[in-house]
């Protein structure tokens, strides 16, 4: 197939080892799981990946993240070798973006040389804070002397796009530990800050800690703090492209892009999400959503006996129809208003990649017209430029205004949303109420 007709997809690779889990992570992941653990599960995922192949032709890969848990914790020949399965499976573009994620105790030299060798060309480190003693209320495992080691050996190893994360909002932190921890962040000259407010998820360790909890910074401090990095990076060259993410110019991850903007993708490894199209017919396609299994024992051994992506005895009658006639979106063209029988619909069930999902994966569901329309609002909300009234006209053939008017009007004019080249977006002062103001966009 030509590479003009190929669709654009993006990898996300879930690697579910920790040396041990942070204090906040809600993550699916695994602290001090042995060798032998780690090399089932590798093993598990490239036949996962090797699956694809017989699909694999419809696309090209514009983007692979490596996540986790923390991918630079494994041995890094593993990271090899599923990078080399992923390459002998699908169909890379010649400037893919690849991203690992990794703790700076575990950048080692030889780490670094092997994913360069792998063809790994972005770097996410996680930092969080400068400040040891934040680091070990957090149960993070490195310090900022481990940090400025793996920083610099990724330099010298040849990588010049990195990531760096951090995070306001510290039990314990004020506003000078938290510009301490810019600051320091800064003079390194990463191309790329994602700088989170930490959120307190129930049911992980912090959120039991009821000494930690009382050190907490408030809400309005956690907010100065949020203000004072869009000044601070902004005067260090780094344009704020998404809420929380900043990037010296061309620099954007381009990844991250994929989700903010409804391109496709999918993830392999435990409990990783995919985001895919298929078609009903030649002109209308189907959004689909599915997830891996989230027990590792259970995942471990899934895809061996799998004969891949192929057509089978299976019948449309197999698989129970939910919810066909209380959705119009299932029955008809949005694009010519043509209605497809139920017949039709089973037609769909009894495709080859749809019953490979259904017998491997958990949750699929097919978008309705209204998910698609909600998640562009509150996912193109997120980034800086707003979204495009021309580009949600062009992909639901309606006009933004004539299913979110009153919510746009409203938000117009209190000053949190601003429309400005056919974009609306939130304002500053929009941005720190986000959350509030996206729940106004579900339909």
């Amino acid at each position: 197939m030509d590479d003009l007709n190929r669709r654009e997809l993006s990898l996300y690779v879930h690697i579910p080892f920790c040396k041990e889990k942070c204090s906040y992570c809600d993550f699916l992941s695994f602290g001090n799981c042995g060798y032998r653990l780690q090399r089932q599960y590798v093993d598990e995922l490239k036949n996962e990946i090797m699956l694809y192949e017989d699909i694999s032709y419809m696309y090209q890969i514009k983007s692979i993240f490596l996540g986790g848990g923390t991918p630079s914790y494994i041995d890094s020949a593993w990271i090899v070798e599923i990078m080399d399965v992923i390459r002998n499976t699908f169909v890379l573009e010649e400037d893919v973006e690849i991203t690992i994620e990794g703790n700076p105790d575990s950048l080692s030299r030889k780490h670094l040389a092997d994913y360069k060798k792998a063809g790994i060309n972005r770097l996410s480190i996680g930092l969080q804070s400068a400040n040891s003693d934040s680091l070990k209320r957090l149960n993070r495992v490195h310090n900022f002397d481990q940090f400025v080691a793996a920083f610099n050996s990724a330099r010298q190893a040849g990588f010049d796009n990195i990531n760096v994360d951090i995070m306001s909002g510290l039990p314990g932190e004020g506003m000078e530990d938290y510009v301490h921890t810019l600051a320091k962040v800064v003079e390194m000259s990463p191309e790329h800050i994602s700088a989170y407010s930490l959120i307190v998820e129930e049911g992980t360790p912090l959120s039991e800690n009821h000494a930690l909890l009382d050190m907490m910074p408030s809400e309005e401090l956690d907010r100065q703090m949020y203000g004072r990095t869009k000044t601070l990076l902004k005067n260090c060259g780094y344009s704020r492209y998404e809420i929380s993410n900043y990037a010296k110019p061309g620099y954007e991850c381009r990844h991250n892009l994929v989700y903010w903007t409804g391109g496709e993708y999918l993830g392999l490894g435990l409990g990783a999400s995919s985001y895919m199209k298929v078609w009903v017919s030649e002109k209308e396609c189907k959004t689909i959503r599915f997830h891996g299994v989230e027990n590792l024992n259970e995942y471990i051994g899934r895809f061996s006996g799998c004969e891949g992506i192929k057509e089978d005895s299976y019948t449309g009658l197999y698989h129970e129809l939910e919810d066909v006639d209380s959705d119009y979106d299932y029955l008809y063209d949005i694009t010519e208003n043509a209605s497809y029988n139920i017949e039709q619909y089973k037609q769909l069930e009894d495709s080859a990649f749809l019953e490979f999902i259904r017998d491997y994966y958990r949750d699929l569901y097919f978008c309705k017209r209204k998910d698609e329309m909600e998640e562009m609002m509150f996912l193109g909300l997120r980034l800086m430029k707003g979204i495009s009234k021309k580009e949600f006209y062009e992909r639901f053939l309606v006009s933004i205004e004539s299913i979110y008017g009153s919510v746009i009007d409203k938000y117009l004019k209190n000053g949190m949303l601003l429309e400005k080249d056919g974009y609306i977006a939130l304002s500053d002062a929009g941005i720190d109420v986000s959350n509030v103001i996206m729940a106004e966009f579900m339909l």
